[in-house]
């Protein structure tokens, strides 16, 4: 039964690395189970099919990119950082987990492109992005002159913005910055910083 479980975790751990850099379309069974010397067999053995595996990644990924979130948010550097700091880690906390699982949140997204007719609150993947786009608005609205509706309304699509470019960038990833550019991190703080009115920091800064 150990052996069995370890069996399925190294499954589960080599879909994660496959499609960090590959489309989850361009991922086989037999390159899964080829990653950590198995046989097809074997796979099927664990998941009945592509899709069941999928699920369980992606349930997996979800749960980490959250657990992520929420160590940042609550992070004790929250308190002293400048609004100028903040945006600038936050920006590299996001564009980090979506390079990460890209192959595996592109086809998320495809997938919920497709079933729109079901209630966004069924989604992992929604309630993550909404939970987020408040823990953002949330952490800055504790810094003078981010309160009230119209400053809660900017904050509220900011986030908008950011994720905006990288499903675009996990999708198509059409550049002229890629998602695995280091400039893009730097241009996506000068861009958010700019919407909100704040200045980019000197790093950050073309």
């Amino acid at each position: 039964q150990q052996r069995g479980r370890d069996r399925q975790q190294a499954l589960i751990e080599a879909g994660l690395q496959l499609t960090g850099t590959r489309d989850w379309a361009d991922v086989t069974v037999g390159d899964i189970a080829a990653a950590i010397g198995c046989s097809v067999g074997t796979f099927y053995t664990r998941f009945h099919n592509k899709e069941a595996y999928f699920d369980v990644l992606l349930g997996l990924v979800t749960d980490l990119m959250q657990q992520r979130a929420d160590a940042f948010y609550t992070a004790p550097e929250r308190t002293s950082e400048t609004p100028e700091q903040f945006i600038a880690n936050w920006v590299a906390l996001v564009l980090h987990s979506f390079s990460l699982h890209r192959g595996l949140y592109a086809t998320a997204v495809l997938g919920l492109c497709r079933r729109r007719s079901e209630p966004a609150g069924e989604s992992a993947l929604l309630q993550m992005r909404d939970r987020g786009r408040e823990q953002f608005a949330a952490t800055m609205a504790r810094r003078p002159g981010w309160r009230g509706a119209a400053a809660r309304q900017r904050l509220q699509f900011a986030p908008q913005l950011l994720q905006g470019v990288l499903v675009n960038a996990v999708l198509t990833d059409p550049g002229p910055l890629r998602l695995d550019d280091a400039v893009l991190q730097q241009q996506l703080v000068v861009a958010l910083c700019a919407y909100l009115g704040l200045q980019a920091p000197a790093r950050a800064t073309p």
